[in-house]
């Protein structure tokens, strides 16, 4: 019997798009037609069971080829969403990839492009922009409201009513409490906690959390 499954290709090669791999091949709703990396060296490279097909610029043939979409698996908030504008722009879907083993509660939106790792835990009528990570262990409970190009490193926990600005990086092990806003931009170093509202485009960090430079 044919393969009627989407293809589709991932934009990275390095760890982070070891675990987008992973999370879509559990998944199995889409074929993973190759890899797409902006280094020339590796086109035509094996990684982790896939082969680079080659750069940004291949992409259009591939859309004509019959690659319908792609997902950008790169860390880096600002570069992950510079690409998947220039992925959109192509024509082709940004899709998302949810672990099988994360849990997603009723009334939750996720947006295209992002990712949920495993053991990651959403809440009930939380929403979670385009492009974002939701890393492993994460927990997102009731009611928040995270942008897009947002990244919350692994075993990040978010209390209710939480609003996340875009761009927004938490780091691993970090706290938020509940009804709190971290602004655009704004880093959360790791092991904080954080207990008052995060400025936007400030580094924050401590227990409690403070703002100790500007971005």
């Amino acid at each position: 019997m044919a393969d009627t499954r989407a293809k589709i290709v991932v934009y990275g090669a390095g760890g982070h798009a070891k675990v987008v791999l992973d999370i879509l091949e559990r998944e199995g709703r889409y074929r993973i037609a190759g890899l797409i990396d902006d280094d020339p060296c590796r086109e035509g490279e094996e990684f982790f069971g896939h082969r680079i097909l080659g750069s940004g610029e291949s992409l259009e043939g591939l859309r004509r080829a019959g690659v319908g979409g792609a997902i950008v698996a790169i860390g880096d908030n600002e570069t992950r969403c510079q690409l998947a504008l220039e992925v959109e722009a192509i024509g082709l879907q940004l899709i998302t990839a949810v672990h099988p083993a994360a849990q997603i509660s009723r009334g939750v939106d996720i947006g295209d492009g992002s990712v949920v790792v495993a053991g990651a835990v959403i809440n009930a009528d939380s929403i979670i922009g385009e492009n974002a990570i939701i890393n492993t262990g994460v927990t997102v409970d009731h009611d928040c409201h995270l942008g897009p190009c947002v990244h919350l490193s692994p075993g990040v926990h978010v209390a209710g009513g939480v609003q996340i600005g875009h761009h927004a990086h938490l780091g691993i092990g970090s706290v938020i409490l509940p009804g709190l806003s971290i602004g655009h931009h704004a880093i959360v170093a790791a092991g904080s906690v954080v207990t008052r509202d995060v400025p936007p485009a400030v580094v924050a960090a401590g227990v409690p959390a403070r703002a100790i430079r500007k971005l």
